[in-house]
């Protein structure tokens, strides 16, 4: 009886010990009873990469990192870095790319970048590796030139400030103070101009109100009066029509025809052509008519002044022994 209790307690140590042993292996991503594939990796740097951090393929977990150390009597104190894959489907091409990559918390693990190849590794080969930059690496660079050019904006807003040190001194200071204070006397003077036009359209809104009653009244009459103004309208049209279809360019030729021979006419009578001619240059015609017209004057005045001696009546046959008159304009013989 004694002896079986002490088997039992060795056979309880013995598997408190493997299972010490497959916990203690499994936390650090050893999987003792799974068929794993192990390939090494050679890195220049790691960034913090450590045993049992993740193995991923396209974001899906296969395996973890079992051993990372640096290569003994390494120059250039190269690290190698050792993971196992723990999904015996997986099939890793032997040009498979190793990189190193770190998420927002800073959590490293290694990603699997597959390239085509016409065979596959076997566990214990050696995959080609790299090192993907860290979030802070990236915003680093990315910082880097907006740090340049925010030094160069501090520059220019420290020259921008001396500028306007140098602008608003004490004189300038005093002026944008006058300044200020003419725009405040103007902005009363507004005010007191718009209280004086408030006073001015209240007392004066009854004859605003006469004003606008008497456009309406206008608006009103020229509504009435469309027709009308339509008429006008209209026979102006008719008019500037007739105009239109005049022969205006005949009228001006036949004014033209006719005063061409009116100037022909014109030339003749300054010649002395014709009866009109004769009568304006000819002298003698007009003497004459003056004699002959002054003659028939006093021929006129004597009938007047003698009619008996033109015109004899006689009753009883008797004889006229009636005096002779001489007319006044008579010529002395």
């Amino acid at each position: 009886m004694k002896l079986r209790k002490e088997f039992i307690i060795g056979v309880l140590a013995s598997f408190t010990l493997v299972a010490f042993y497959w916990g203690f292996s499994y936390l650090k991503g050893n999987d003792l009873f799974s068929d794993e594939s192990e390939f090494e990796l050679v890195y220049e740097k790691v960034a913090g990469l450590t045993e049992s951090n993740p193995v991923t393929l396209n974001g899906v977990k296969i395996g973890s990192v079992s051993l990372v150390e640096f290569i003994t009597n390494d120059p250039n104190a190269r690290v190698r870095v050792k993971i196992k894959i723990s999904d015996p489907k997986v099939k890793i091409p032997d040009q498979s790319l190793a990189i190193i990559k770190s998420d927002l918390l800073g959590v490293n693990s290694i990603e699997i970048q597959l390239r085509p190849s016409k065979r596959f590794a076997e566990s214990g080969d050696t995959l080609a590796t790299s090192v993907a930059t860290t979030i802070q690496e990236e915003v680093s660079m990315q910082m880097l030139p907006i740090k340049a050019k925010a030094e160069e904006m501090m520059a220019s807003i420290d020259s921008v400030l001396n500028a306007i040190k140098y602008i608003f001194n004490s004189e300038t200071q005093l002026r944008l103070a006058a300044t200020f204070k003419s725009i405040q006397l103007t902005i009363e003077n507004l005010e007191s101009s718009s209280v004086g036009l408030d006073t001015l359209i209240k007392t004066q809104g009854k004859r605003v109100a006469r004003i606008f009653s008497n456009v309406e009244s206008i608006t009103a009459n020229l509504e009435n009066s469309n027709q009308q103004i339509s008429n006008i309208i209209g026979n102006f049209s008719n008019l500037s029509d007739s105009l239109t279809k005049i022969n205006i360019a005949s009228t001006i030729a036949n004014l033209d025809e006719s005063i061409s021979d009116f100037k022909i006419v014109m030339d003749k009578i300054e010649r002395g052509e014709g009866t009109l001619g004769q009568l304006v240059n000819n002298d003698t015609l007009y003497n004459e008519l003056e004699a002959a017209s002054r003659e028939l004057h006093i021929l006129l005045e004597d009938i007047k002044l003698n009619p008996k001696r033109y015109v004899r009546v006689s009753v009883f046959g008797g004889k006229n022994n009636d005096s002779y008159v001489a007319p006044s304009d008579a010529k002395k013989p």
